[in-house]
């Protein structure tokens, strides 16, 4: 048995949202400042606008 692999998303503006959750194929997420300390210096570069 595998385990689904979920990632929780609020940006309903993005392509990959559906549900509350991201359904892109892969995910990036990249540093804003290095080296990021917070999620806040932090920024999903997956995001693609519907």
């Amino acid at each position: 048995m595998t385990a689904e692999n979920v990632v929780k998303c609020s940006v309903n503006t993005c392509s990959y949202w559906k549900d509350m959750r991201c359904h892109a194929p892969s995910i990036e997420v990249s540093s804003k400042v290095m080296p990021a300390k917070t999620s806040a210096e932090t920024e999903c570069t997956t995001f693609k606008p519907k």
